[in-house]
């Protein structure tokens, strides 16, 4: 869906230029002429003003003309993800509620909190964010090749196996 598709409904949109797209820091805020002249008013007043920002702007720029159409790579590699976390004994992860680009981990029938089962992923070389006691994010982006998601899932795998979790 194009983005001005998806926000012809709303009346602003924040469109994130990192992770996905791949841009050191930025943003994009849209909306009428007069939400933006307010926003910008409350962005100088809460020290939000930026010099010789052109440097930050260029890798957004740089962002918008060439990462959207990867953006698909993205989404299918956490489908694949999502699918192959799936068939870990253990994990419970519902691939068809992966959307975009992110991918949520239950760790709790594992026996490990989310901050235990993280730690262990670590000691392996992987890193997924904790949102919950037993909650786990992954998040494909520009970064993440497909051989990373197969890595990935090898050190999942290794892990779990490490706990001799009951068949």
């Amino acid at each position: 869906v194009s983005a001005k598709d998806y926000a012809a409904s709303f009346n602003s949109a924040w469109i994130d230029l990192t992770k996905g797209l791949g841009a050191p820091v930025g943003a994009v805020l849209a909306g009428s002429q007069d939400f933006i002249a307010e926003a910008w008013r409350w962005k100088q007043r809460l020290g939000g003003a930026m010099r010789q920002a052109g440097i930050i702007a260029a890798g957004g720029v740089y962002a918008l003309r060439h990462h959207i159409e990867r953006l698909a790579e993205d989404h299918a590699n956490a489908q694949i993800l999502a699918q192959k976390l799936a068939q870990i004994p253990g994990l419970i992860v519902s691939p068809q509620e992966v959307e975009t680009n992110i991918v949520m981990v239950d760790v709790s029938q594992t026996g490990l909190s989310a901050v235990k089962f993280s730690d262990r992923l670590l000691s392996h070389g992987l890193r997924m964010s904790m949102v919950g006691p037993y909650q786990l994010r992954a998040v494909t982006h520009l970064d993440v090749s497909r051989g990373d998601i197969d890595k990935a899932l090898a050190i999942v795998n290794r892990v779990v196996q490490e706990l001799n979790l009951p068949a």
